[in-house]
């Protein structure tokens, strides 16, 4: 009892007044998938395996018996049909594809849009490309161990046909170790190059490219209004997110590294990049009116830690509002309105936010307006002390996970639900 009262001190109780109405999950999985037939068809196939790391063998949960899984790539106007099968991952998998919009019913979270993948089963996606940009996909069952163990993958939609080098940088850290292995490719002076930088880790990391001036051309897949030249610039990317950045190779070496550790390469470089600033995405490009006069709803989500007492055993969680999931009030929303979030970390750790099934427009930080390029985003930093406001219009039905993409977090209580009515 007196190790119970000493944990209250301080701490927020979770166990909040009144029983909040939980998900209704038995709506039977709503099929809402295009009915077109598939241009692109893939198979990914979830089992354990083994892999090679650093010259060390590692165990792994892996699509096609690789980490990251393969890479699906489209181009727009294409219909893609993933069939995801369980050889052996005895608590589920599903797909979900990260930063992709795609109807409810495809979104791959168990539960509530679909029954989890078990062994032996196996699932269809199927969507339109018609989102141009750099996603990834993950398991979205037991996420937290999945994909730290390996269920991930990139997905690409392109608009058109390569020019140039397109290269992808899926960031992963398996059994401690580091992901991707680093790589050199020459490159001739001149050529057009995009690196799609893809965070898919838990935690926020830092890239700085050396060697060359570039601009960054999209984040989380939407385009960035006038983004200009940065130089000896370092990006933060919080877990979940992507960057695309862009430029024409010089005639000496470029290398991309990652919190220090050069993945990509184009010959030896040896600049220093640990002191330089970091990017302020709401500061950068041209900044434009905001598409709405009016907000319909506004939500304030306040994040926090507490103690849980609704287990068998009380447990620090991670909590909104005061709450762990599943207790969490859904917010609930109708179609076509204009959704404000603003969103309060009142916790000493950081929290990516991620709002399925909808991009959210950044309006602003700390109570400073975002004066850059519109700020589209789907993943977002919110660091100890500070309040986000973002919005977005309520145009894709269903009802889609909302939730801290530190998947440990999410695990721990700070899950909710977006929920059209």
């Amino acid at each position: 009892m007196v190790a119970v009262a000493a944990l209250l001190t301080g701490t927020g109780l979770t166990a909040a007044p009144g029983a909040a109405p939980r998900m209704a999950h038995g709506h039977g999985y709503p099929a809402d998938r295009i009915a077109d037939e598939p241009t692109r068809r893939f198979t990914l196939t979830a089992a354990t395996a083994t892999v090679r790391v650093s010259g060390r063998d590692v165990a792994a949960w892996a699509f096609n018996g690789q980490v990251p899984g393969p890479e699906l790539t489209a181009t727009v106007g294409d219909v893609v049909q993933v069939t995801l099968r369980n050889q052996d991952i005895g608590r589920g998998v599903t797909l979900h594809w990260h930063g992709y919009d795609v109807p409810n019913g495809q979104d791959g979270v168990p539960g509530v849009t679909q029954a989890a993948v078990l062994p032996g089963e196996e699932f269809d996606y199927r969507f339109r490309a018609d989102q141009a940009g750099t996603y990834w996909y993950h398991t979205h069952s037991v996420s937290d161990v999945g994909v730290r163990m390996g269920l991930y993958g990139v997905l690409v939609v392109r608009p058109g046909p390569v020019t140039g080098l397109d290269v992808t940088v899926p960031v992963h850290t398996l059994a401690g170790l580091a992901l991707p292995a680093p790589r050199t490719e020459p490159v001739a002076a001149g050529t057009p190059v995009r690196m799609r930088l893809i965070n898919t880790d838990s935690t926020t990391h830092r890239y700085a490219l050396a060697g060359t001036a570039f601009r960054v051309a999209a984040i989380d897949g939407s385009d960035l209004r006038g983004p200009t030249s940065l130089v000896d610039t370092a990006v933060l990317i919080p877990a979940g997110g992507r960057y695309d950045l862009v430029f024409e190779a010089p005639a000496t070496p470029v290398a991309l590294l990652v919190d220090g550790r050069a993945v990509f390469s184009t010959g030896p470089v040896s600049t220093a990049t640990g002191g330089w600033p970091v990017l302020d995405p709401l500061r950068y490009g041209a900044a434009a009116a905001a598409p709405w006069s009016r907000y319909d709803r506004t939500f304030t989500l306040v994040l926090d830690r507490g103690l849980d007492l609704r287990g068998l055993l009380p447990r620090y969680a991670h909590t909104v509002n005061g709450a762990a999931a599943p207790d969490i009030p859904s917010q609930v929303v109708h179609r076509n309105e204009v959704v404000r979030f603003r969103i309060v970390n009142r916790s000493q750790v950081v929290h990516p936010w991620h709002l399925h099934g909808h991009h959210v427009l950044v309006l602003s930080r700390d109570g400073e307006p975002a004066t850059g390029s519109p700020l589209w985003l789907d993943s977002f930093d919110v660091r100890p002390g500070e309040v986000w406001v973002v919005a977005f219009r309520a145009d894709n039905p269903g009802v889609w996970a909302n939730h801290c993409h530190n998947l440990a977090h999410a695990d721990a209580g700070m899950t909710l639900h977006l929920m059209y009515s």
